[in-house]
């Protein structure tokens, strides 16, 4: 049988804390020195988004049921949803940092160039055992 109560003591979820992810090279697999601090989509921000995109999404349907979205329409609305996970980074250009404003994060990750870097932050934020913290009884 399976116990909540104990299941609650054994693991704990917390998936508003920031887990800290090093981004690696595309090719060598070597860490590239950019760190990104990530939360994961089960956390509010990130489903306060989804939920945004969710509702618009309805509502156009109401106001035309017959339109069709487009593939550049889904690419801009994960590209969103995955932007929403980045609390921070510590990314440079040309030794300036890069600030990690709502703009920015979108601007870069859905530049074909840093694919890795998209790809590397939705699969951090998609793991839950990323976000959670197991008992020492274990």
């Amino acid at each position: 049988m399976f116990d909540l109560a104990k299941f609650d003591q054994e693991i704990a979820f917390d998936f508003e804390q920031a887990f800290s992810l090093d981004i690696r090279h595309p090719i060598t697999g070597e860490k590239t020195g950019l760190v990104v601090e990530v939360v994961s989509y089960r956390s509010e921000r990130v489903k306060r988004v989804q939920r945004r995109l969710a509702n618009a999404t309805i509502r156009e349907n109401k106001k035309n049921p017959k339109k069709v979205g487009t593939v550049e329409e889904v690419e801009e609305r994960t590209n969103e949803i995955v932007a929403a996970s980045i609390i921070s980074w510590n990314m440079t250009r040309d030794k300036a940092p890069v600030e990690c404003t709502p703009e920015t994060i979108l601007q870069i990750i859905s530049d074909p160039r840093y694919f890795f870097i998209a790809e590397q932050v939705d699969k951090a934020a998609d793991e839950d055992a990323n976000f959670t913290k197991q008992s020492q009884r274990i």
